[in-house]
């Protein structure tokens, strides 16, 4: 019975990572390749879906299943997603970036300070919202710096030069301030889904299956409406 139970719960966590995976990944769908200004400034879309999304749904991942690993799997849906929708300039520099931005995040996650609060009752918000800028920050930044680099080594086959690379660092960085910025938003307001009373744990395995199923197959119904 043991085994069966835990079969289960890897079966439910499963169905949330494709749940929340399949949200964020429609989102990127849906939003990213859209032009934002404010003040006449560019906004990269890609950084605010790395700061508000990204990060707001991988935070909810660890929240609903607390268990390592499910941050990233969340990102690989995502970026599965983003992958076969031919949505913006560059598809698959766009899923690249999604994938690498959860692994990284699933690294800063698994710091016990970062864990603690999270997890905790008594959390000290000060250090959610700074652990949230570091986080936008990061993600994008390196994220954005490794798809320069695997991109044209997955299309092309070649290794973009590194004399490339150093003279869009500035660029990388100044767009990275709105990763910073809503990543120190997301990452703290996650924490009140504990006030939702959402403990997947004691939902009904038939109503999770049911509502995570629902959400994943409208949002892959979505994106094929787009991709034909």
């Amino acid at each position: 019975m043991h085994g069966k139970s835990l079969a289960l719960d890897r079966l439910m966590m499963m169905a949330g990572i494709i749940a929340l995976g399949s949200i964020w990944g429609l989102l990127e769908c849906a939003l990213g390749g859209i032009k934002l200004e404010i003040a006449g400034l560019p906004v990269s879309m890609g950084a605010v879906m790395a700061g508000l999304f990204g990060i707001g749904f991988m935070v909810l991942a660890r929240k609903f299943f607390d268990r390592m690993g499910v941050s990233l799997g969340v990102a690989l849906v995502a970026g599965i997603m983003r992958f076969f929708a031919p949505v913006g300039s560059c598809v698959i520099c766009s899923a690249i970036a999604i994938m690498v931005e959860g692994l990284i995040f699933e690294l800063i996650l698994n710091r016990k300070m970062v864990l603690w609060n999270i997890r905790g009752i008594e959390r000290d918000y000060r250090t959610l919202v700074f652990t949230g800028v570091i986080s936008g920050f990061t993600i994008f930044s390196i994220g954005y710096i490794l798809t320069q680099l695997l991109t044209p080594l997955f299309t092309e086959g070649i290794l973009l030069p590194l004399s490339d690379l150093w003279g869009i660092l500035p660029l990388i960085f100044g767009r990275a301030f709105y990763a910073a910025l809503l990543g120190g938003v997301s990452l703290p307001a996650a924490m009140f889904v504990d006030r939702l009373h959402l403990d997947v744990n004691r939902w009904k395995k038939g109503v999770f299956y049911s509502v995570s199923g629902a959400i994943s197959i409208f949002c892959w119904v979505m994106v094929l409406a787009v991709i034909f």
